[in-house]
């Protein structure tokens, strides 16, 4: 955990905001900020020159770097302040080294570090990262709560994102001449440099390009004074933004009180000047990786994400699960019946529970409620038989307001349950039937048909010709469930007030035990009634239901339930044991299993893009950061701390 946490915070991001707080040090430390913690101590050819020299990091840099982005490792990873200040000048000294292999290439190939493309970008970010800080402000101001979801308009609604692949499987030949399974990106990476827009400034009739640097004769960093118009003129224009503006640099003075920040121009700029060099310096930082390591160049779709780690990482995660399940049924009801956790394997003994997916709808009251109807029965309102008529009434008064399917906002038009309930089987009517393996297998015709197809028409084994249509009636009716679970999405987003499972990698689960009683998914497990348990066993059908199959209009306490079945909770190979392996070509089969039925992620989809951000901000750090030291700096004092120079700091 500690080393992929140093790892996200050194070449993912570092922190471009101040949060209130975060200040470990007081204002008594100016005798010592230009104190020197650790020092790189560089030796390395250049040009054909040998380079030879020394970079101090002070303990003013430390403190800046801890505010920046340090006191997480306090905040969200627990680690001590010692360890925290200690990662803090490991990450300090490592960006550094990445800085300067990033110079050194360009040196050597006689090219500019930032071309105007990288120049506009770096400033554009520096822009929009400052803007962002100072809207948090306005927000916090006007009392306004961020929403971050992405999958979420602004006034809250859900609306369905179809998953974009980032990878796929592809055939090669090795060198001899074998047939072999590769993975390359969906799209070609571009960059900034080659790709990005360069913008110019009119001044005085000469175009100049964005560059937070630039100066013109007269020494004014003019892109630097826009930004800070830019700011100011928020202020002059509306309150709010003058009360966020002041708000936001009062921080800035909390968290860097060792600076001499009291004029509320130099606190600005001290703090453009902190973000642009933090958006600067990650950028570089992504610089690195593009030129060493090889994944994101120019319209390249290498990875460095191999079948080989997908295989191992799948194994990995199913004997872990294995060993935690097997045996073990209620640990794995408590696990699959949580929202919140997924299982690699599923634990099949005797008289154990069968558990399935299940895509809830759900449709609320508008008006009254059962519980109003029920407390005027008891009240003596109404006799027992008339409360039922006018519980029937409610129930079958009952509607969903329909959500337009891209936008998730309320199009005026409402449906009642049993209608809604029409519409999705008739739906699922439109989608293809089944296939019936023991129906094709006694049609020769339709046989050799398939075999043809597949380009097996020379088979001539009769057992052989079983196993393929077998494997045949199995990938073609997955492929069908995926049709009817792609039919049902619209109504899952745009006919249900139910949001729990919208837009994530997890359905709910229901089981039934093998007496024949119902199990519930933990968040539903408060409208659990006898009307409930019916529609769960009858859906589950004795392990006879299909994907597309519904359950009746479920009456509770707290709304009507329409249950949609996705499919049984299984591993996803058969004969698991705690020696569970994969061959190469078992990657085919998580690259067609889906994760959730209602996306079109799938389990090696799902493992890519976990490989693909741990091995370019983790295993690709480690080892060529052991690259960079060995080649950048002096073999034996290359990378020295001075811990007696900041014990003080957490001591």
């Amino acid at each position: 955990m500690k080393k992929k946490v140093f790892s996200l915070v050194l070449c993912l991001v570092m922190c471009v905001s101040v949060l209130a707080g975060c200040n470990l040090f007081g204002n008594d430390l100016e005798y010592y900020y230009n104190t020197v913690v650790a020092s790189i101590n560089y030796e390395y050819a250049i040009g054909g020159e040998n380079q030879s020299y020394s970079e101090n990091i002070t303990k003013r840099e430390l403190i800046n770097a801890y505010n920046s982005y340090g006191y997480n490792y306090v905040q969200s990873y627990n680690y001590s302040m010692a360890e925290a200040i200690d990662m803090t000048i490991d990450t300090i000294v490592n960006r550094k080294l990445m800085i300067t292999a990033v110079k050194k290439y360009y040196k050597d190939n006689n090219l500019e570090l930032l071309n105007d493309a990288e120049k506009t970008y770096i400033w554009e970010e520096t822009f929009n990262s400052l803007y962002e800080n100072f809207r948090g402000y306005y927000n916090e101001v006007l009392g306004v709560e961020e929403d971050d979801d992405e999958s979420t308009t602004e006034d809250g609604a859900t609306v369905y994102t179809r998953y974009e692949k980032n990878a796929v499987l592809y055939s090669y030949k090795d060198s001899n001449d074998n047939v072999k399974l590769g993975i390359k990106k969906v799209n070609p990476a571009t960059t900034i440099r080659d790709n990005g827009e360069v913008k110019y400034l009119e001044v005085n009739g000469e175009k100049i390009v964005y560059d937070y640097d630039y100066q013109d004769d007269e020494g004014n960093y003019i892109f630097q004074d826009l930004i800070m118009n830019i700011f100011k003129g928020y202020t002059e224009s509306d309150t709010n933004w003058k009360s966020a503006y002041n708000k936001y640099l009062n921080v800035v003075r909390e968290n860097y009180s060792y600076e001499d920040l009291d004029n509320d121009d130099d606190c600005m700029l001290f703090e453009m000047n902190r973000v642009y060099e933090v958006v600067r310096d990650n950028y570089i930082v992504d610089k690195y990786e593009e030129i060493y390591n090889k994944t994101a160049e120019s319209g390249s779709t290498l990875t460095n994400v191999r079948t080989e780690k997908v295989i191992e990482y799948y194994e990995n995660q199913v004997r872990a699960d294995y060993e935690k399940y097997y045996g073990n049924s209620s640990a794995f009801e408590t696990a699959v019946l949580d929202e919140s956790t997924n299982v690699n394997y599923v634990y099949k003994g005797s008289n154990a529970t069968n558990y399935f997916s299940v895509g809830v709808i759900k449709i609320d009251f508008k008006g009254k409620t059962v519980e109003e109807l029920q407390t005027e029965r008891d009240n003596g309102k109404w006799s027992e038989a008339k409360y039922q008529q006018e519980l029937d009434k409610l129930y079958k008064s009952m509607y969903v307001n329909v959500k337009d399917f891209e936008t998730g906002e309320e199009t005026g038009e409402k449906v009642g349950a049993e209608t809604l309930l029409s519409m999705i089987n008739n739906a699922m009517k439109q989608t293809p039937d089944y296939l019936d393996y023991n129906t094709i297998i006694a049609d020769s015709e339709r046989v050799n048909a398939i075999l043809s197809d597949l380009g097996y028409q020379d088979v001539t084994d009769e057992g052989e010709k079983q196993d393929i249509i077998r494997q045949y009636v199995e990938d073609r009716n997955r492929e069908i469930s995926y049709e009817k679970a792609d039919a049902f999405v619209e109504f899952y987003y745009s006919y249900n007030d139910d949001t729990t499972y919208l837009s994530g990698d997890k359905n709910a689960v229901f089981g039934v035990t093998s007496s024949g009683e119902a199990v519930y998914s933990t968040t539903y497990s408060e409208s659990q009634n006898d009307a409930f348990d019916e529609a769960i066993v009858e859906l589950y059908n004795n392990g006879n239901a299909k994907v597309g199959d519904t359950s009746s209009v479920i009456r509770t306490d707290d709304g009507l339930y329409i249950l949609f079945y996705a499919g049984e909770v299984e591993s996803v190979f058969d004969g698991i044991t705690d020696n569970f392996t994969m061959t190469i070509n078992d990657i085919k089969k998580l690259a067609t299993t889906r994760v959730n039925i209602f996306n079109d992620k799938t389990i090696f989809d799902q493992i890519y893009d976990t490989l693909y951000v741990d091995s370019n901000f983790d295993n690709f750090e480690e080892e060529n950061l052991k690259y960079l030291k060995n080649t950048l700096t002096k073999s034996n004092d290359g990378i020295v701390k001075y811990y007696d120079e900041y014990k003080d700091l957490f001591s």
